[in-house]
This record gives C-alpha cells, sequence and structure tokens, in this order.
C-alpha cells in the first residue's frame, strides 16, 4: 500500500515496532533518510508527523535543489549568465552524448580525475562504479560532454521513479570553467525528462565532501532554474 494511502497513527505504529525490534536486537540508535519533499509534499508531511509521534527527531535537515519540468524550454528557466556560457560552449563545439546503464573504464577513470583535481572523494570506490547499474542498468544514465572527441565533463543520473530523474555524481576539467560544461549535461538530462515524461529533475543536496554547505553549489543550482526544497534524516536513539 503506497504510504500516501496510510493513516498517520498507522504509519506510528509501525515505526513504533520498528523500534521495538530494534531495541530487542540490541540497537542504540536508527537512522532514517528520507527523500526531498517535493518528490510528494502531502507524503512528507504525513510521515514528517508520524517520524516525530514516533520518536524520531530531525537530525539533519538539508537544502535540496530541483528543477520542475514544465512547458518551458531550459534555456528560459537559466540565469543570463549560464545562458551565455551555454551558447559559447556550443558555439565552441562542445557536445553531449548520453549512454544508458554503462560505465566503460574511460568515464570511471575521468570521474576519478575530476573530483582528485577538485580534492574531492568519490561517492562511491572508482572500481564499484561499473556495479552500480546491477539488475536496472535501463534507470543509470550517464551523460558526457565532449570537446574534440575528449570528454570535459560528466554527468551520471538515476532514475529513481515514474516521475523523478536524479542527479548521483558529475565531474568537469577545471581547464573548461569558463565554457560552463557542466550547463549542457543538466540541459540534456532536462531534455530527456521532457521526452520521458519526468516530472523533476532531482539536482541533490548542496553539501561539501564534508558535509558543510557550499554556498557556490547553491549559486549554481539556482541559475540553472533549480528551486529548494529540503531533505530531512531523522533519528533515534535507545
Amino acid at each position: 500500500m503506497p504510504v500516501a494511502h496510510c493513516r498517520g497513527d498507522q504509519l506510528t505504529f509501525l515505526l513504533t515496532c520498528i523500534r521495538e525490534w530494534v531495541i530487542y536486537h540490541g540497537g542504540k540508535a536508527l537512522t532514517i533518510k528520507t527523500a526531498p519533499s517535493c518528490y510528494d509534499p502531502i507524503t512528507h508531511q504525513l510521515c514528517h508527523h508520524s517520524y516525530l509521534a514516533a520518536g524520531f527527531l530531525p537530525n539533519h535537515t538539508y537544502s535540496n535543489a530541483y528543477i520542475p519540468i514544465g512547458g518551458e524550454g531550459f534555456d528560459r528557466i537559466i540565469e543570463p549568465s549560464e545562458r551565455r556560457r551555454l551558447s559559447n560552449g556550443k558555439k565552441r563545439g562542445l557536445q553531449v552524448t548520453m549512454k544508458q546503464g554503462v560505465f566503460d573504464k574511460t568515464t570511471e577513470d575521468f570521474l576519478h580525475r575530476c573530483y582528485q583535481v577538485h580534492g574531492y572523494q568519490l561517492p562511491v570506490p572508482p572500481d564499484r562504479l561499473a556495479l552500480l547499474p546491477g539488475t536496472c542498468p535501463e534507470n543509470y544514465l550517464v551523460f558526457t560532454n565532449r570537446f574534440e572527441e575528449e570528454p570535459v565533463a560528466v554527468a551520471v543520473m538515476v532514475r529513481v521513479g515514474d516521475r523523478i530523474l536524479y542527479h548521483f555524481m558529475s565531474g568537469y576539467l577545471p581547464e573548461y570553467r569558463t565554457l560552463s560544461p557542466s550547463v549542457m549535461l543538466f540541459e540534456a538530462a532536462f531534455e530527456y525528462c521532457r521526452s520521458k515524461e519526468i516530472a523533476i529533475l532531482d539536482l541533490g543536496i548542496c553539501i561539501d565532501h564534508f558535509g558543510n554547505p557550499k554556498p557556490s553549489l547553491s549559486r549554481f543550482k539556482a541559475n540553472i532554474g533549480g528551486l529548494e526544497c529540503e531533505k530531512i534524516v531523522y533519528k533515534a536513539f535507545f
């Protein structure tokens, strides 16, 4: 039964049973990571009240960016500065391609290189990237922006439902920063959403590799049409 079809007291009862099960097996804490509120605002509110009633308190509240997919084209929702970079990149010959369910060695090495040069760590070890698609390869999309056949930016997107495409990870070469090659990747993802009738492009939370808020990332996502919603992590201690 979908959560939206449940009553609040039913969800609270389920969460209380889960608490008791964890306590019985010696657990000391339980963390619940929820989807961003933009996925389903009504369900988000229903679950929020149920978590509180069952003794789960907000441990972190993140700012999550998302783009609602509407009738306007991508170039109409982004800021003029990003529109100029988008146009300039195309004039310079940057081109975006997409592969579905494929993590080749070139993509793995490129992402690892991008994260290293920016001083970050990949969300998953490089040798595990190829294993991510698993049994649902059709849900994993790799967008690559190339200049003269060489990759300059890559974005990995995951389709997490009929209505949602999630930006999982991306990277770009700093020497191409002035062309903002990532903007073309998000344009391609936006157009993919429109073609597949996907309602939301989830850009993810705006934090650095230490888990702290990253204002520059927030600004970039806002500049490409991103709106803000909350993403809450709940925790209960026993």
